[in-house]
């Protein structure tokens, strides 16, 4: 008997898909305050362990997400009418 799942490996990722994500992850570090020209020699693997390295700065030393300040509503004030 044929089983009834049929097992396949995570297709890879195509090339096109794989330098937009690099791409994006240079723009990341450039806004984190890396430059262009260091970046343009580095391997995509490099790229990514600067990502985490920038990601943890962010963080601080204890690890933690940073928390966004919660904006605040402004109340209207009741008006009575007879």
């Amino acid at each position: 008997m044929k089983p009834r799942k049929n097992y396949r490996s995570r297709p890879k990722k195509a090339g096109a898909k794989k330098r937009q994500k690099v791409l994006a992850q240079k723009r990341r570090l450039v806004a984190a305050g890396c430059e262009k020209e260091s970046l343009k020699k580095l391997s995509t693997v490099e790229i990514r362990d600067l990502l985490k390295k920038t990601a943890k700065k962010k963080r601080g030393k204890s690890g933690a997400k940073p928390v966004k300040a919660k904006k605040t509503v402004k109340k209207k004030p009741i008006v009575k009418t007879e």
